[in-house]
């Protein structure tokens, strides 16, 4: 059997319908939601490598190589579960929840919340920490003020990804830029042209969900029964916020992300012990498997019933077979075939970069990374736009506009796996209203048939 040997482009084709088809079927039947069929995906490559008598190993050492770099992201997932259900048990998420009940007026929540996400996306460059702590205690108010969840995640998501692809401290914001072979500061310029505009029509937009979420019919629920619930099965006050505070500290002072989670998570751990007066040996239950609350009303059934490193393990697996998918079709040559059949139909700047949005979108569908993404996309791209003599912050925006915004909208990429299951809301729920990440690139692409904004290295025209 060859190592060397690769599948065609009607084979690429049959094996890709053959995946999306067993996944579809485990989502469609409502059992193992998307994990089965990803599993199953393994099972198919083997088949087709047994049949076409290609070399299983090197196929399979794909996967491997393609696990190893998201595992960060899987350390990060169970991180989150911990400090989550920590969180809960400390009283933390109630006092945030009592806070914002009592402070924050619910048409403005979710453009607050979009604001306030950007903001400390961009300080810290991290959407993953913004989202694990300003995410779910805003997810938290809006559910208690009875605003539409997918409207928040939404807002959540949107923000951090705008702060995480501003920030020249995120590890995006480097990579593109570093594949491209343009300059930071020229790359941050440049995509302020496709992301502020995007930003300010997603901040009107929300403002109006919010308008139209809190008029007519709308009812709050009984805000002073949550209120008067949290306080009685709480102990509430600022001590309770010190592992908030704790996590944005050590995130500001880029300590890594894992470590600030578990140090926050302890840090709650140790409020519960001498402030809630919870025993050790339920800490450590709570940190494994969730908060269990007491109270008896559904809304903060919904809120507090969650967390513990054990409600990340789904999303752990769905992240390891589907990276490890893309990593085994990269082996076969997929992803070449299918790249290469988009590189043909170029013969325009504006072209040229709805083609590299395109490439961008397909190596994050395959590859569920967006290192991967970026660095596949910008080595097969730079070439081309090199040859039209356009300026390579532009192919890193673009990188940018696909490659990194891509990853929430994909249900079983890394990314969107993460905001899911942080936020206890669902791909389809939140889709809708991912205004700056579906805006974006369509922005990008104006930009690319129009000139605007395109700078070419020695005045060649579009």
């Amino acid at each position: 059997m060859s190592e060397d040997k690769k599948l065609n482009m009607p084979q690429s084709l049959l094996l890709l319908l053959l995946i999306i088809g067993a996944v579809a079927v485990c989502i469609r039947l409502k059992t193992g939601g998307p994990m089965i069929g990803l599993f199953m995906s393994w099972i198919i490559i083997y088949l087709f490598c047994k049949v076409l008598r290609i070399n299983y190993e090197h196929v399979v050492n794909g996967a491997y190589d393609a696990i190893r770099v998201v595992v960060p992201t899987l350390c990060l997932l169970m991180a989150i579960g911990v400090m989550i259900g920590t969180w809960l048990q400390s009283g933390t998420i109630a006092t945030i929840i009592v806070g914002g009940l009592k402070l924050i007026n619910p048409t403005w929540l979710l453009p607050l919340t979009l604001i306030f996400c950007a903001e400390l996306s961009l300080v810290t460059g991290t959407s993953y920490g913004s989202v694990g702590s300003a995410g779910v205690a805003m997810m938290a108010i809006g559910n208690a003020m009875g605003i539409h969840p997918g409207m928040v995640a939404g807002a959540v998501i949107c923000g951090a990804m705008f702060g995480d692809k501003l920030s020249p401290l995120s590890d995006t914001t480097n990579l593109a830029p570093a594949v491209a072979g343009s300059k930071l500061n020229d790359h941050v310029r440049s995509m302020l042209w496709t992301t502020l505009p995007t930003f300010v029509i997603s901040l009107v937009l929300f403002v109006i969900l919010g308008i139209s979420q809190t008029s007519g019919n709308y009812e709050t629920g009984n805000l002073l029964t949550y209120i008067d619930a949290l306080q009685g099965e709480f102990k509430l006050g600022f001590i309770t916020l010190l592992p908030a505070i704790a996590i944005i500290i050590l995130l500001l002072c880029k300590v890594n992300s894992v470590v600030s989670l578990g140090l926050s998570a302890i840090c709650a751990g140790a409020v519960s012990f001498f402030y809630q007066g919870a025993t050790l040996q339920s800490i450590i239950r709570v940190a494994y498997n969730g908060y269990s609350t007491s109270i008896e009303e559904g809304i903060l059934q919904t809120i507090l019933n969650r967390g513990g490193m054990s409600s990340m393990l789904q999303y752990v697996a769905i992240i390891c077979f589907a990276v490890g998918m893309g990593g085994m079709l990269d082996r076969l040559g997929v992803l070449g075939n299918l790249l290469n059949a988009i590189v043909n139909h170029i013969n325009s700047d504006g072209s040229l970069i709805a083609a590299s949005l395109l490439v961008g979108y397909v190596t994050s569908l395959i590859s569920c990374s967006q290192p991967m993404s970026h660095v596949l996309t910008g080595n097969m791209m730079k070439p081309l736009f090199k040859s039209r003599k356009i300026a390579p912050e532009i192919l890193s925006r673009t990188l940018e506009d696909a490659g990194t915004l891509s990853g929430p909208m994909i249900p079983w990429h890394g990314y969107c796996v993460y905001m899911s299951g942080t936020l206890g809301v669902a791909w389809s729920v939140f889709f809708p209203y991912l205004f700056l990440l579906y805006l974006t690139p369509l922005f990008s692409i104006f930009y690319g048939f129009t000139g605007i904004s395109i700078r070419h290295t020695d005045g060649a025209q579009n």
